[in-house]
This record gives structure tokens, sequence and C-alpha cells, in this order.
């Protein structure tokens, strides 16, 4: 599995890519920038990229009827960062990704992936990239079907350790399908649990 906040070099030798591998990548990969609250992707675009965030955090998120929004993923520096299914099938993305503060983005565009499958350490990395996905989607689908409110967070905190600096607790809250009273209670009784 993917740590966050690892750097590039700690990442492609946990791939056992070629050390040279991050020179090659850092030299294809275009770097994108965003200021907070820009879009990464918005919703019903094609998404042109597959990505590492470089630094900054970032959510991805739908908007109901109400435009009361629903926090599907956060990533942060290492995260891997595409709406796939969009960028796959160059179809529209259902959903937004947005940053949450100044950010950047190691990005491969859509045409530069499909040239870049001809290099065996290309398909490794991109293997990687999807199946770090898939495996994401599958832990948080098994967290909300199995687990309660106080055991989703606390692996939250457990997995991704600075998480709390980097979201505020409504976006934390939404990603944790609770209300943010809810993890005011958890964070309060972790604290007095701590102390005790």
């Amino acid at each position: 599995m993917i740590v966050p906040n690892q750097d590039l070099k700690q990442l492609f030798e946990k791939l056992e890519l070629p050390v040279e591998f991050e020179n090659e990548f850092k030299n294809k990969a275009e770097i994108l920038s965003l200021q907070k609250n820009d879009f990464f992707i918005k919703e019903g675009d094609v998404c042109s990229y597959i990505g590492i965030v470089k630094s900054g955090s970032l959510y991805s998120f739908f908007e109901d009827d109400n435009t009361d929004i629903q926090v599907n993923e956060l990533y942060q520096a290492s995260s891997f960062i595409s709406s796939y299914r969009s960028f796959l099938s160059q179809t529209p993305s259902p959903a937004n990704f947005k940053a949450n503060m100044d950010s950047e983005i190691y990005v491969i565009p859509y045409e530069k992936y499909l040239s870049l499958q001809k290099s065996i350490n290309w398909l490794t990395f991109f293997k990687t990239f999807s199946d770090a996905l898939f495996v994401r989607k599958c832990l948080k689908e098994t967290a909300l079907m199995n687990f309660s409110t106080k055991k989703r967070y606390e692996l939250l905190i457990e997995q991704r350790r600075s998480i709390e600096q980097l979201f505020p607790q409504y976006i934390i809250a939404s990603y944790l399908k609770m209300r943010p009273e809810t993890l005011s209670r958890l964070k309060s009784l972790d604290l007095h649990q701590e102390k005790v």
C-alpha cells in the first residue's frame, strides 16, 4: 500500500523501479499548480491527467441537489490522484476534485500516458497507480459497511497521521460519513482517554 507523505524516491524504491526512474518521471511529468479552491477537475469535464500530489492537499466530492457536498476522498503529498474512470474512458467525471490549500501535482496527460505504455517501467508504475486506487476504494467501502464511526475515525488517524492538520473538520466528517458534531465528540473522547 502506498503510504502518504513518502517522497518520490521512496515511492519508486517501494515499487522496485530503477533508481533512474525518478528522474525520468520528473522529466516526463508536468507540474500543475493550483491555488486554494481551484479545481483539479470539475464534475462533467473529462479528466485529462493522472498524477501524484507533490505538495498541498485536495479532496474529491459529489454535490447533492441541495448543493451539500459529499466528500469521496482526501489527497495529500504522495497521494495518487485522478478521476480515473473518466481518465481511462475519456468520459465526463462524476465528481469534483478541489484544492483544499495551494497545491502542486505531478501530472501525466492522457496522450503521454498512452505513449509511455511502451516502457516496462512505466507500465509497472501505471499498474501500481491503478492497483492503489482500487485498493483504496475497497478499503473505504469495507470501513463504511463494517466499522463504527469511532473505528473509521481511528483507522483514518492511524493511516494518515497528519490528516487533521491538512483538512477542516467538516471535510473530514463528510469523508467519514458522519456529522461534524459526531467527529468533535470522538476527538474529545480521544483527548480525554489520552489524559487518563
